[in-house]
């Protein structure tokens, strides 16, 4: 997690130096606050540090885990799988522009994928709590290997990008050339600070109800008494888990609060 939000930061700080303009851009809205109050210099410093404490936030969640937990394990698998999917094909796609309809198509994995982590984890006799958990670690790993992917593949074909599916957007629509380039990739980094903060929490949902459906499917042959040892098992389980549940939630409300800040004031 921690290589994942260098390599990241570093290749923002590379955006700004290669495309200034990105820091007057928005993902979010016409233009962004930060730079009207603090000039680009100051922009360039205040999004690294928002960089950075969102840095801070997954690699101080991700520590609260135990490796051995079955819905971690489960949910970080798929994310990787949702995450090199999402890169692969955008990769692809941004290369050879014809075949774009490949993106739909990984869009489908990427969100299926917290969905197989769910039902997973209710194979594995798991509780709903840890259904959730599992979907939530595939969109906590998913979501830096996305943002990670959006910023690196951006500056790496920028030039093919200026030529095809850039120049067709009306995001920007009187901009050329690296101009251009510079809007697109400032509205690209406003959808990493929303994919950063609602991937893992939608994920969560999505763990819960692929684990949901699995059950809905399971052998009914089990006997009543079975299922109340299991249920009576898993609680026991979930009681000696509860920083494992607890951090998680907390991770979520700072999350939801800092985007809430950054709408309010304009900040991307």
């Amino acid at each position: 997690m921690a290589a994942g939000f260098l390599v990241l930061l570093a290749l923002i700080e590379i955006t700004f130096r290669r495309f200034p303009s990105s820091l007057v851009s928005s993902g979010t809205g016409p233009k962004a606050n930060v730079a009207i109050w603090f000039g680009s210099d100051g922009a360039g410093l205040f999004y690294m540090g928002l960089g950075a404490v969102y840095a801070a936030l997954y690699l101080w969640v991700s520590a609260q885990v135990r490796p051995s937990e079955n819905a971690w394990r489960v949910g970080a698998m798929w994310g990787v799988v949702s995450g090199a999917v999402w890169m692969v094909v955008t990769a692809i796609t941004d290369w050879i522009p014809d075949i774009s309809v490949l993106r739909p198509l990984s869009l489908l994995v990427v969100l299926g994928s917290p969905v197989i982590a769910g039902v997973l984890a209710a194979r594995a006799g798991e509780s709903v709590r840890d259904r959730t958990l599992a979907g939530f670690w595939c969109g906590v790993v998913s979501a830096v290997l996305i943002a990670g992917s959006i910023v690196g593949l951006d500056n790496a074909f920028a030039t093919t990008l200026e030529h095809s599916r850039w120049m067709h957007d009306p995001t920007c629509p009187q901009a050329a050339g690296s101009a251009l380039a510079g809007c697109e990739i400032g509205d690209d980094l406003g959808f990493v600070d929303v994919e950063l903060t609602l991937i893992p929490l939608v994920w969560a949902g999505l763990g819960a109800i692929g684990g949901a459906v699995s059950l809905a499917f399971a052998d009914r042959a089990v006997s009543p008494r079975t299922r109340e040892r299991a249920d009576v098992s898993s609680g026991g389980v979930g009681a000696s888990r509860k920083t494992a549940v607890r951090a998680p939630i907390i991770f979520g409300f700072m999350l939801l609060t800092l985007f809430v800040v950054e709408m309010i004031l304009k900040l991307v």
